[in-house]
């Protein structure tokens, strides 16, 4: 039986619900690769997808059934959505990523992730209804594009190419699945957050499965460290942010959604001020540059000149 939801906000008009969940975002993911970093380096990247992917859908789905929600029957057709937003929002790129840390520096993985957006406005564009590119929002999103160089710092590019290309090549591909998965996080019919977050993280549970498995038989010795690492990423990057990822892109669209992506890397620079590193005049300059971007690219046009819809 398919339960009826209010009709989603018109995207383009986030609430403070959809910033509150933004900054929700920003925090979880941009502690991530830290914990991906160091969980890597005694965890094989498969088992540590797998893992991380099936302690969430467990928990995930629990919560969910506490609070009232039940999944659908398998007859229903939101199973393949499920199945796809399974396979392109945590199968694919969390192994993508994963293997891709293995060989690069986490600088580098967080401009290569922040070209996510740009992936996503222009499949938003020819997807979804009310998310038209035009020329103040792409440009909008290459500013805040140089702004996460900016912040990170242009030394990092230089490790483009080279031997770890193919590395850097996948940590781009989980960038653009990403992106697909915030249109079909939007274009699913009306389901409950929990409740599609969980089918999600189920479905991706099986397919990263086969590869998990293999990658956990040849597992040796890991560290007590890398397990809380895991766990972390299961409960906070992955289970709830799941749910915060499926509100906004129903609520505010996938063209809002990704400007997380420019905002992660803030919250790497505030974890480092929080343990006393010093900001430095590029931190200063990326965070103007940043929320000029962000105005831009979110900046609503007035009646008179707004594209039809």
């Amino acid at each position: 039986m398919s339960v009826k939801f209010p009709p989603p906000a018109h995207p383009g008009h986030p609430t403070l619900q959809d910033w509150i969940g933004i900054g929700v975002l920003t925090l979880l993911w941009g502690s991530a690769y830290a914990f991906i970093k160091h969980g890597v380096e005694t965890l094989p990247p498969g088992a540590l997808s797998f893992i991380r992917i099936a302690v969430a859908a467990v928990l995930l789905t629990g919560w969910a059934y506490l609070r009232g929600r039940k999944l659908p029957p398998l007859t229903d057709k939101r199973w393949l959505w499920f199945i796809a937003l399974g396979l392109f929002g945590n199968t694919l790129p969390f192994w993508l990523i994963t293997w891709g840390q293995q060989n690069i520096e986490s600088s580098l993985t967080g401009i290569l992730v922040a070209a996510m957006p740009i992936a996503t406005v222009a499949l938003a564009h020819v997807f979804v209804p009310g998310e038209r590119m035009n020329a103040r929002r792409f440009s909008g999103f290459l500013v805040g594009f140089g702004g996460v160089v900016v912040l990170i710092g242009p030394d990092a590019l230089s490790g483009l190419g080279g031997t770890t290309f193919l590395s850097q090549m996948a940590v781009l591909g989980g960038a653009i699945c990403y992106g697909i998965n915030a249109i079909l996080a939007r274009l699913i019919p009306d389901t409950s957050p929990s409740v599609s977050s969980a089918g999600m993280l189920i479905t991706a549970t099986f397919l990263s499965a086969p590869m998990g498995l293999w990658d956990m038989a040849q597992m040796e010795e890991v560290q007590n460290s890398a397990w809380l690492a895991v766990f972390w990423l299961a409960l906070g990057p992955t289970a709830i942010a799941s749910v915060v990822l499926m509100q906004i892109a129903r609520s505010a669209g996938p063209g809002f959604l990704a400007t997380v992506n420019f905002l992660t890397p803030l919250a790497a620079l505030g974890t480092g001020i929080l343990i006393g590193e010093t900001i430095g005049w590029n931190a200063l300059l990326a965070l103007s540059i940043i929320l000029a971007a962000l105005w831009l690219a979110r900046k609503i046009p007035n009646k008179e000149t707004e594209e039809p819809r």
